[in-house]
C-alpha cells in the first residue's frame, strides 16, 4: 500500500512545536495526519483588584509617616465599614523616599514621601454587584484620603470551567479535521497516537483601567466601572495514525 502522509496547519501557525515532535521518530516509521484546533470561548469577570495608595510628603520623617499613617488607617475603616462581604484588603507597596535638593552641592535631602499601596480584592461577584461595589470603594477611598488609584484589574477568579469548554470544542474541531482528511484522501482513522494543547498568545484586551495620574480631590467621585469580560483562546494538536 502506497503511503500517504499529510500535514495540515491552522492559517499563521508556521512553528508548532507538535510539528516539530511529529516530524521526528514518530512519522518515520508511521503513516499519521497531523491536524490542530482553536477555540476561544468568553466570560463575564467575577472579581476585581483595586490597587490603591496613600501619599504623603513633609520635611520632617517622622511628621510624614505620622500622617501617611493616619490617613491610611481612616481609608481602611472607611471601606471596611461598606460591610462588602468576602472583601480582602492588603498592603502591597510601602516605601520611604527621600527628597533631594540637587541644585546644593552636595545635594541636600530637603523632606521625604511617604507610599502606603493598598490592595482591594473582591471576587466571585454578579457583573452588577461587581461595577457598584467597585465604585463605591474607590469613592470611598478617595474621599477619605487616598490619593492615588493605581490600576483596577477586573478578571475571572475560576477560570478552569472555561479552560475545559475551549479544549473540549478545539479538540472536537482537530478531529473532525482529521476525519475530514481522511475521508478526501480515502484512508481510515486507526487511532490518535498524540495529543497536546497549548494557549494561544493574543493580544489582551483592556480589563486593566490604568489611572496612576489621578490624584484626587477630597470631594472626587469614581466613575460607574464596567467589569467587561475576559477570553480563553487554547489550540489543541493531534497525530491519527492512518492505514
Amino acid at each position: 500500500m502506497k503511503k500517504i502522509f499529510i500535514v495540515t496547519l491552522l492559517l499563521g501557525v508556521l512553528f508548532n512545536p507538535f510539528t516539530a515532535a511529529a516530524e521526528s521518530g514518530q512519522a518515520s516509521d508511521r503513516n499519521l495526519i497531523l491536524t490542530d484546533g482553536t477555540a476561544e470561548v468568553i466570560g463575564a469577570n467575577d472579581s476585581v483588584r483595586i490597587s490603591i495608595s496613600v501619599v504623603t510628603r513633609g520635611r520632617n520623617l517622622k511628621r510624614v509617616s505620622a500622617e501617611n499613617t493616619d490617613v491610611t488607617d481612616k481609608v481602611l475603616s472607611a471601606v471596611k465599614l461598606l460591610n462588602i462581604e468576602r472583601l480582602a484588603l492588603n498592603t502591597i507597596d510601602f516605601r520611604v523616599t527621600p527628597q533631594r535638593d540637587y541644585k546644593a552641592k552636595p545635594p541636600k535631602i530637603k523632606g521625604y514621601e511617604v507610599h502606603n499601596g493598598i490592595a482591594v480584592i473582591l471576587e466571585k461577584f454578579a457583573p452588577d454587584q461587581l461595577s457598584m461595589h467597585a465604585s463605591a470603594i474607590i469613592a470611598t477611598a478617595l474621599e477619605n484620603g487616598a490619593n492615588n488609584i493605581h490600576s483596577i484589574k477586573f478578571y475571572i477568579k475560576n477560570r478552569t470551567l472555561l479552560e475545559n469548554k475551549a479544549l473540549t470544542l478545539a479538540t472536537q474541531k482537530a478531529i473532525a479535521r482529521a476525519q475530514t482528511l481522511a475521508k478526501a484522501a480515502r484512508v481510515k482513522l486507526k487511532q490518535i497516537v498524540s495529543l497536546s494543547s497549548y494557549p494561544v498568545a493574543r493580544p489582551s484586551r483592556s480589563n486593566m483601567l490604568r489611572s496612576a495620574g489621578m490624584q484626587a480631590k477630597a470631594e472626587a467621585m469614581a466613575p460607574p466601572m464596567e467589569p467587561g469580560e475576559s477570553r480563553i483562546q487554547v489550540q489543541v494538536s493531534l497525530a491519527y495514525e492512518i492505514e
